[in-house]
């Protein structure tokens, strides 16, 4: 076993060399002049490269004609993130931007956007065909929450317009190719890079914060020491392993050891503060971040979900100009971080899920160690995996070889994709699509294995029977025969005799000369039948996975008046079919019913309500809502006003809101009911219109918090308030904006007005 000396022998800085393509850079350039091209590369490989060099390419035959370019990302952080980086290349008037919430020089030659955008501007057709798509990230059609809209995209997209898909992370991407072929009429080409262009190096650091070479046998202790950050980030520092980005499993985490690593001064302290104070400018709000000291004395900081997007901006540009030392990040913001460092260290390897603990993935640990290397300025890349225990050092060790997971198709129906295909075409088509998803192709091989079982089934042996289907003719005749014996025994039965004795005549069974073997092997027969049915259920119910969740979505549609009897979207259809989010149908209800306010605080709180981020924390208890409402059994009652605590002023949801938000309540519950009658899953916004103890309900804190923001209440006055980390308070605002918007857009819509003044109040610094 090498020492960590000999291991670490190659690290450093490679020499300066003006910058040439890689070989599958050029090649991936190449293919895209000729059609569609899949990118499997690794993190840090250089792909982004490949889309700049095609939009530049493009902007430069403009004076032919202007290209139209989409650049889609699955994050709205990293679709502003390379909003203001293309800007910068190709000039801001090329360049524009489209997320939920906000527009900004939409009909540029280059338009950034989530991928969500992109769908629903091809089920829209109200922007052209564009020339090129880029699909960044493009292993995000494998996520429950976003993958179907990459599935649609690939689905829809013209075919004179090329797709250009990126990913770190698609093992299966032959696969994926052959989909695309059978969807698109073409295959696209696959540009497959396995091996890094900055080579990984792994290291163990014990529980005591040393650093080992990647050998369990080595580790003998057995616990966590309570110093061991301090230890292994002084040894990053003593082998020249800065900057590194440190992964946590909690937000929480993250905050702490910042704050515990950020107490010393290091070099580059002017020159952080100088670009620190650009920032400031940009966003006052951060001048009272509780970590900004740390990042500007020390050059650490956390970066996760719960911190302003202009903090994470900031931490990454200091990161890439090699100011900063360690950034403590989240595991599941590993996608999210989008500039790599020379080092790279897993505190742990499990991430929060949902319920509890989380073993990470072979995908997610090679996303995280991904970041280790930066291309032209490291030799080498290093990943050190923290373990306590050898049981750890083993499990870390082992995901360092193992290959990631196959992209899988989380394709689901949802009320958009049934509303605007069957704008576009007819039932039977619409099905058609759905029928080709990728989820459907992955099955293929499982349904013709089916089938061929199916036709290996035997036939009936008894070739001389003088009858077709045998079961079926055989059942006839015995029931004839019962019909017959009943008849016998009935007051003025001759007529039905007579005529029961001529159908029985005539059926092949009587007189048959093979009844005696018909009648000795029917159980078999029966038996085999009824495998064969039960089969070709299973086999009925493999091939309409997707199409069921469509028929019954559209039968819940159609029952609710948004389809007509063809199928076809009635004008309250088109109207909805127009509202682009995930809640659309609650959205329409609301405003057919003329249940929502045109006061735009009041409005924007409503927004709030039909956002997704979590609930209020634990110590924010119902009275800090103020008049607002309290659960108690199944109805909404006013809470009285807070009258406690002086530091902690009540916050009301504005009046104007209340009986909206009791509303909706209404309308989530009454859809929720047609869901379960169709088999389909539950909104989980009526859950949230429930408090549970004395909590206030999640759909009711989140339109106070944001009625307040929108109200025009300073940020660091509602963060306070309500103990809501500032991202989650970005995301929140968003969230309502994206609302405020489709409502804007609506045709006719009598709050157009309303929408755009709340939708004005929410983006505001820092939110923008």
């Amino acid at each position: 076993m090498r020492g960590i000396a000999e291991i670490l022998r190659d690290l450093g800085e490679p020499p300066a060399s003006p910058f040439a393509p890689a070989p599958f850079q050029q090649a991936a350039l190449d293919a895209l002049g000729r059609g569609d091209v899949l990118v499997s590369a690794p993190t840090g490989s250089g792909k982004t490269w490949i889309a700049e060099q095609e939009i530049a390419r493009l902007l430069d035959r403009s004076r032919t004609g202007t290209p139209r370019i989409w650049y889609t990302t699955p994050l709205k952080a990293l679709s502003n993130q390379k909003f203001r980086r293309f800007q910068a290349m190709y000039g801001e008037d090329r360049v524009g931007l489209l997320t939920g919430e906000r527009r900004l020089n939409a009909h540029a030659p280059v338009v950034v956007a989530t991928t969500e955008i992109l769908r629903n501007a091809l089920y829209g057709d109200d922007r052209g065909v564009p020339d090129v798509v880029v699909l960044d990230e493009a292993h995000y059609l494998a996520d429950p929450e976003r993958g179907t809209a990459w599935e649609e995209i690939l689905l829809l997209a013209a075919p004179e317009t090329r797709l250009l898909l990126l990913s770190a992370t698609i093992p299966n991407a032959a696969q994926l190719a052959d989909w695309m072929a059978t969807v698109r009429g073409r295959r696209p080409e696959v540009i497959t890079l396995t091996t890094r262009p900055v080579p990984l190096e792994y290291l163990l650091a014990d529980g005591d914060g040393r650093l080992h070479p990647p050998d369990p046998a080595r580790l003998r202790t057995r616990r966590r020491h309570p110093q061991w950050l301090a230890a292994i980030t002084g040894a990053l520092v003593r082998h020249r392993l800065t900057p590194a980005i440190l992964f946590f499993p909690s937000r929480r985490e993250c905050d702490e050891s910042a704050r515990q690593l950020g107490t010393h001064v290091t070099p580059g302290e002017p020159e952080r503060a100088r670009l620190i104070e650009e920032w400031l400018r940009r966003v006052p709000q951060l001048a009272g971040h509780p970590l900004l000291p740390g990042l500007r004395r020390s050059g650490v900081a956390a970066h996760h979900a719960g911190h302003l997007t202009g903090w994470r901006m900031c931490v990454e540009e200091l990161l890439e100009a090699g100011l900063v030392r360690f950034v403590c990040a989240t595991t599941t913001l590993a996608a999210g971080l989008d500039v790599p460092a020379r080092t790279v260290v897993l505190s742990t390897l499990h991430r929060h899920g949902p319920a509890g603990p989380e073993s990470l993935t072979a995908t997610e640990f090679h996303q995280m160690t991904g970041r280790a290397g930066r291309r032209g300025r490291d030799t080498l890349g290093i990943t050190v995996i923290v373990a306590p225990i050898r049981d750890d050092a083993e499990e870390g060790l082992a995901l360092s070889d193992a290959a990631p997971e196959p992209i899988r198709s989380a394709f689901t129906a949802s009320d958009a994709q049934v509303l605007n295909l069957l704008s576009r075409t007819s039932a039977s088509e619409a099905e058609a699509i759905v029928r080709r998803s990728f989820a459907a192709y992955a099955r293929a091989p499982e349904v013709d294995a089916m089938r061929r079982h199916l036709a290996a089934f035997p036939h009936d042996s008894l070739t001389e029977r003088p009858c077709g289907d045998r079961l079926a003719t055989r059942q006839r005749f015995d029931d004839l025969l019962r019909r017959l014996r009943r008849a016998r025994h009935g007051p003025g039965a001759t007529a039905e005799l007579t005529r029961l004795g001529e159908d029985l005549v005539t059926m092949p069974c009587t007189g048959c000369r093979v009844t005696e073997r018909c009648l000795a092997n029917l159980p078999e027969l029966r038996a085999v039948e009824r495998e064969r049915q039960a089969l070709e259920r299973e086999l009925a119910a493999l091939e309409d996975r997707e199409v069921g969740p469509f028929r019954r979505r559209a039968g819940v549609l159609r029952a609710r008046g948004y389809l007509d009897a063809e199928w076809r979207p009635t004008a309250w259809g088109r109207v909805a079919a127009r509202i682009r989010h995930p809640r659309m149908i609650v959205l329409a209800e609301a405003l057919r019913a003329g249940a929502l306010p045109d006061d735009p605080a009041a409005l924007a709180a409503v927004g709030g309500a039909l956002g997704t981020e979590r609930p209020a924390p634990a110590r924010t208890r119902v009275g800090r809502i103020g008049p607002g409402f309290h659960h108690r059994g199944d109805r909404y009652r006013r809470a009285p006003a807070f009258r406690g605590d002086r530091r902690a002023p009540g916050i009301h949801v504005p009046p104007a809101a209340r009986g909206a938000l009791v509303a909706l309540r209404r309308i989530v519950a009454r859809l929720n009911e047609d869901y379960k009658e169709a088999d389909l899953p539950f909104d989980p916004l009526e859950a949230q219109f429930v408090g549970e103890a004395d909590e206030p309900p999640a759909a009711v804190w989140r339109a106070a918090v944001v009625g307040a923001w929108a109200s025009g209440r300073a940020w660091g006055d509602v963060t306070r308030t309500f103990e809501i980390p500032e991202g989650d308070m970005q995301r929140l605002a968003w969230q309502a904006a994206e609302i405020l918007m489709q409502i804007e857009d609506v045709p006719d819509s009598p709050l157009a007005a309303a929408a755009r003044a709340g939708r004005e109040a929410i983006l505001r610094t820092p939110v923008e």
